[in-house]
């Protein structure tokens, strides 16, 4: 699932809000939230106007592998 992207207003990078688009329109997302920010440590409030999906895949954690009996 595509993750939410909003531009850091600190250094200016595309960063990850944490939460991810599940069928919802972000333009109709009137209500703020906030994260701290993984680049420059900040707290970033945004509301759907703020942000966008990111485009393209979004690698997943590699799933644990079983031990092999030796």
């Amino acid at each position: 699932m595509p993750r939410i992207i909003i531009r850091c207003p600190t250094s200016g990078q595309d960063v990850p809000t944490g939460h991810r688009s599940q069928d919802f329109e972000l333009q109709t997302m009137v209500e703020t939230r906030s994260f701290r920010c993984p680049v420059c440590q900040q707290v970033h409030a945004w509301s759907g106007a703020d942000a966008r999906v990111e485009q393209g895949p979004t690698p997943m954690a590699p799933l644990a592998q079983p031990a092999l009996p030796r």
